[in-house]
Order: C-alpha cells, then sequence, then structure tokens
C-alpha cells in the first residue's frame, strides 16, 4: 500500500505560502484547485494515467492552472502531477485549510441541507455562528436531498443535527428503545 502524503505536502505548502506571505492567495486559489479535482475524476485518471511521462503531467498542470494560480501552488501541483500524486490533491487541501484556518481565527463550518441555502440564508447563519463562537466563519454548504428539510452542522468536531432527517432518526430510536 502505497504511503499518503498529503499532510506533508500540504504542511510544506502552507509553510512556504507563509513565508513568502502569500497563504490567503494560495488559500483562495488551492480552494478552487481543488474543486475542480474533486468535480472531474476524468482529470484525475488523465493526471494518473502511466502512458504520460513525468514532463507530460507537470506540462497539463502548467496549460490548465498556469497564471491563474499563486506560483508556488502551481509548482506544488506540478510536483504532485510528476509523481502521480494528484489524487491526494483534496487531502492537501484538507491539511492547508485547517492550518491557514488555525492561524488566522477562522473556523470551518459544514452545513447540510435538502435545498441549496439562499445568500440571505447563508449570511444570517455565519453572522449567528460568528455571534456564537467568537470567530470568522468560513461556511462550506452541501446538498442532500435526504436531510428532508432543516440543517445540519459540522464544526469544532462537532455535529448540530436540526434536519429532518435527524429528527426522525431520534424519534425512531426512542421508539426502538422503549420497546
Amino acid at each position: 500500500m502505497a504511503k499518503d502524503f498529503s499532510r506533508e505536502y500540504g504542511t510544506a505548502l502552507y509553510a512556504l505560502a507563509v513565508e513568502e506571505k502569500c497563504a490567503d492567495k494560495v488559500f483562495e486559489d488551492f480552494a478552487g484547485v481543488n474543486r475542480i479535482m474533486e468535480s472531474s475524476p476524468e482529470f484525475l485518471r488523465l493526471l494518473s494515467n502511466p502512458r504520460l511521462g513525468e514532463s507530460e503531467r507537470a506540462g497539463v498542470i502548467e496549460n490548465v492552472f498556469g497564471g491563474k494560480t499563486e506560483k508556488i501552488l502551481l509548482n506544488a501541483l506540478k510536483l504532485l502531477a510528476e509523481k502521480r500524486r494528484c489524487g491526494c490533491v483534496p487531502k492537501c487541501f484538507e491539511v492547508y485549510k485547517r492550518l491557514y484556518c488555525e492561524d488566522n481565527g477562522i473556523l470551518p463550518v459544514k452545513a447540510y441541507a435538502a435545498v441549496e441555502l439562499s445568500d440571505a440564508q447563508k449570511s444570517r447563519l455565519v453572522e449567528k455562528l460568528e455571534k456564537k463562537t467568537g470567530k470568522r466563519i468560513l461556511l462550506d454548504t452541501k446538498t442532500d436531498p435526504g436531510y428532508i428539510g432543516g440543517i445540519m452542522l459540522e464544526y469544532g468536531g462537532k455535529r448540530y443535527d436540526a434536519s429532518v432527517k435527524g429528527r426522525l432518526e431520534n424519534l425512531s430510536r426512542a421508539i426502538r428503545s422503549s420497546e
């Protein structure tokens, strides 16, 4: 089984970005790169193709992200492509994001809802969470029709479930335990 180098790459990239005073820009760019990588499995397959040489894989990265991302991020992506490790980009981003948020007093929050939250709903949610936690909030929303209604939040290692799905599951557990 191959070793996962995500933590090492994410940590090294963050340290370099801080040293170069471009951690904010790299974070922004890396979030965009991560969205592309997660939503394009065919792109990842291309970058893992053994028929492509190291320089060809690095060239693909240059063609797609060159001039659109901070140079140190571009170089890190090229290095990952050369070593056929682009599959670890999402985990590298999570490491980078965790370090960035810790250093900048930001609390990442994942919100799951049955339907897409409106901009007004997102703003109200962020405002309430900032008031409650005393930190800046980085909101990541996901839609899942399985939640039926309401919302489920994950932050600070905890889950707060106010979804219809969660309420139904709680009710089901209560009924089973009373039998």
